[in-house]
């Protein structure tokens, strides 16, 4: 693809790897929040997604060559992409950012779940030594 989503998809990787192995962490109101945001965006892209792939039948363009072939173009830049190109649709495109967005919000679960671990390992730490006092 032309864009860069590519390489946001490689970057959002390389974040939820960093999150898995405990190197990115964050609040876990802050990583409700942004999961939240995420999942809310990935279904409006589902539905974006549903309503792009209703243009692939096209009408209305009446029988003129000309007009049949614009139908066509548009057909194709909806859902099927070009011959040189089957990743250059709407479909396609908006497949990569539901991608990119599910990266995200996995990539904030792993964060949150790396903190509540570091928060519970610190929280039976500090109990074992309250316990030594008594």
């Amino acid at each position: 693809m032309s864009d860069d989503t590519q390489g946001q998809i490689q970057k959002w990787q390389q974040l939820k790897q960093q999150a898995i192995d405990g190197d990115l962490r964050m609040e876990e109101g802050i990583g409700e929040a942004l999961r939240g945001a995420c999942a809310d965006y990935i279904l409006k892209l589902d539905d974006l997604k549903a309503k792009a792939k209703q243009l692939e039948h096209l009408s209305g363009y009446g029988g003129l060559p000309s007009a049949l072939h614009l139908r066509d173009k548009f057909q194709a830049k909806a859902v099927a992409g070009r011959a040189d190109d089957p990743d250059d649709s709407a479909v396609k495109r908006l497949e990569k950012h539901i991608e990119i967005a599910q990266l995200m919000h996995d990539t904030y679960a792993a964060a949150i779940g790396q903190l509540q671990n570091t928060d519970q390992a610190v929280g039976s730490n500090v109990t074992t030594a309250g316990e030594g006092i008594r």
